[in-house]
């Protein structure tokens, strides 16, 4: 694997390990929507600083189909599934919710295999085969 994209998968998993905690404590005294607005009033500052900053960001790409399916994909996985997200978070133990919902890889996989055609490979099948598993032992605690 090439030096940066490990670099980004570290990162990654440090900023969505530590983030969960964070949006617990959040929770404590905050119902779910408020809680999400907040979150994402926040990232989208970012987001707009960032794009501001960026000297090599080029918008011409954008198009109407493409701009409507990233809003699709917004408010199903940004709001619709944060906001499920933070209702488990708010009733249930972060040890528990976080590794349940991060198995929406198995739903990934198998709408990659079914509408992108992408090839399940005995590695993918052997994956799902393990999160299956470790839902299983989550449950059991």
């Amino acid at each position: 694997m090439e030096k940066n994209v490990l670099i980004l998968w570290f990162l990654t998993i440090i900023f969505w390990g530590v983030s969960p905690v964070i949006e617990k404590f959040g929770l404590k005294d905050v119902q779910p929507l408020p809680a999400l607005f907040i979150r994402t009033l926040a990232a989208l500052i970012g987001i707009f600083l960032a794009l501001l900053l960026s000297s090599s960001v080029n918008l011409s790409s954008l198009n109407s189909k493409n701009i409507g399916i990233l809003s699709l994909s917004g408010i199903i996985g940004g709001f619709l599934g944060m906001f499920t997200y933070f209702s488990l978070l708010k009733a249930k133990n972060a040890s528990q919710i976080v590794p349940l919902t991060s198995t929406y890889p198995l739903i990934a996989t198998l709408l990659a295999v079914l509408f992108l055609k992408e090839e399940l490979t005995l590695y993918k099948i052997l994956g799902t085969i393990f999160i299956v598993i470790g839902i299983y032992f989550l449950f059991k605690s």
